[in-house]
């Protein structure tokens, strides 16, 4: 549930007397991971296109074994004709099925009927890999949902007191348990510029505005996929080609969006945003318009130009993804990006004006950590040698293989990669700041990234307890790196 404190404007209200049909669009985490990113955002908004159709939101409740409700009329899960849950993350299925437990709804697709809520899954970890949860939702969505919503929201209406779901069965991109095993295609929005897209978001408006952040602006989305195909990157696999809004409308959301969402603050969302084709006109018309705005990750290749028009921008605050200290080794899993450039681009960002940093590193990608860890802490050393005056923070994650990706079936050492970040934390000097991402849950997403129908069971039976890494070992009956490698590992 969102804080009491928080209110939003642009919510979807509609006339009882007009609505024959419910949708809970349910992301199975916190109000505020869930607003922070487009995806709610965005369902929220083409899942009420239809006058007859009312969509509202759902997040996990803050306190444990409370009955989840909608923001909207506090409604409980078994209230609505259709449950479309959004998946971002593997480790949301525990919180998930969870929420259905506290909801009274059965778990498996075969111990429901019509008279429960039809269930629905999609997001890139069900397109990745939708088997650990193939037997809980009457439908799986494979890919993007924009071109098909319509359709989808119309095979909606059709099924209205109907026994079966023959309408939406036959949409692209659904899949079932019943045609488990059957190669589904991804559905790909070919045109951005064609679809729908809310200029009116919903989002909060704080009372305090000490408590303002990365919730209260417009989500402006750019680019959809990624060029550059990096053989661990899941983003690039599943949602290829890369495909670009045109200039004059993403000109036009901003005018729009600046004035219906009331924010003068915008987030662009990409993978690869900095490689927009019209990226120095874009970046323009914001400071001719003399909006805010906030870039993801950006290339080291990006050119200086760029530098020179965020730092006008007021934007202090950089993050690149060297993912690797050693050239060779990035150029081996698909990044062509040098050391050599590394340093440069730094060293014109802090010429450009920007004070802070932010690096992503990825352990594992080889198999001799000890040599990732040393070339990382190398790296790190000479960028802030020779940028002293530069805040910088690290941020270090196993590899997490995905299904789908050239890693996908690829056995991961943890145990060595679990040395590695000891090792490199002693490495980096103390003026250097680092956060790692625990090992042991890096496991444990590797697990439910490409495991299969065997992991329903052990997922309901976490669910039950407190979703502790402790609660893992007990229901895996042994410590979930051994399980993952005798499971996954040849």
């Amino acid at each position: 549930m969102r804080s009491k404190w928080v209110k939003e404007i642009n919510v979807f209200k509609k006339p009882s007397r007009l609505i024959n049909w419910r949708i809970g669009l349910v992301y199975p985490n916190s109000y505020s991971v869930g607003m922070s990113g487009l995806s709610v955002k965005l369902l929220y908004h083409l899942l009420n296109q239809h006058q007859n159709i009312f969509t509202e939101r759902i997040f996990k409740p803050k306190e444990k074994n409370v009955i989840p409700q909608s923001l909207e009329t506090q409604s409980a899960l078994t209230h609505f004709n259709v449950l479309a849950f959004s998946f971002q993350f593997e480790l949301d299925y525990i919180n998930a099925i969870k929420m259905l437990q506290t909801s009274k709804i059965p778990l498996y697709t075969k111990d429901r009927n019509t008279s429960h809520p039809l269930l629905i899954a999609g997001g890139p970890a069900v397109t990745a890999n939708p088997n650990p949860i193939i037997d809980i939702f009457d439908f799986v969505f494979i890919g993007e949902f924009e071109s098909i919503a319509n359709k989808f929201l119309e095979a909606l209406v059709v099924s209205k007191n109907s026994e079966n779901y023959d309408s939406v069965a036959v949409l692209p991109g659904f899949y079932s348990s019943d045609s488990y095993g059957e190669a589904v295609k991804p559905i790909v929005t070919e045109n951005l510029n064609e679809v729908n897209y809310p200029t009116a978001q919903v989002r909060p408006i704080y009372s305090q505005p000490q408590r303002k952040g990365g919730l209260d602006g417009y989500f402006l989305q750019v680019s959809r996929g990624c060029p550059h195909g990096c053989h661990y990157c899941l983003i690039g696999k599943i949602f290829r080609p890369h495909r670009e809004r045109s200039l004059s409308n993403l000109k036009q959301l901003i005018i729009s969006g600046n004035i219906e969402t009331q924010s003068n603050h915008f987030s662009l969302i990409g993978s690869s945003t900095a490689d927009y084709s019209n990226i120095e006109e874009l970046i323009s018309f914001f400071l001719q318009k003399e909006l805010r705005f906030t870039l993801p990750s950006i290339r080291v290749d990006s050119g200086k130009d760029i530098l020179n028009l965020i730092s006008q921008s007021g934007q202090k605050s950089l993050t690149i993804a060297p993912e690797t200290g050693s050239t060779e080794t990035r150029f081996t899993v698909g990044k062509r990006i040098t050391n050599e450039q590394i340093v440069s681009f730094t060293s014109q960002a802090n010429q450009s004006g920007i004070s802070q940093l932010k690096t992503y590193f990825i352990l594992g990608l080889t198999s001799n950590v000890e040599a990732e860890v040393k070339a990382i802490g190398d790296l790190m050393a000479n960028l802030k040698q020779k940028n002293s005056n530069m805040k910088f923070n690290i941020s270090i994650t196993p590899l997490v293989p995905k299904k789908g990706t050239k890693f996908g079936n690829h056995c991961i050492d943890y145990a060595s990669i679990s040395e590695g970040v000891k090792s490199l934390k002693k490495s980096l000097s103390s003026d250097l700041k680092y956060k790692v991402f625990p090992t042991r849950w890096a496991v444990i997403q590797a697990i439910l990234s490409i495991g299969g129908r065997e992991l329903t069971p052990v997922m309901e039976e976490l669910a039950t307890r407190d979703g502790s890494y402790q609660a893992w070992k007990k229901t895996l009956r042994v410590d979930p790196e051994v399980y993952y490698r005798q499971n996954y590992c040849d």
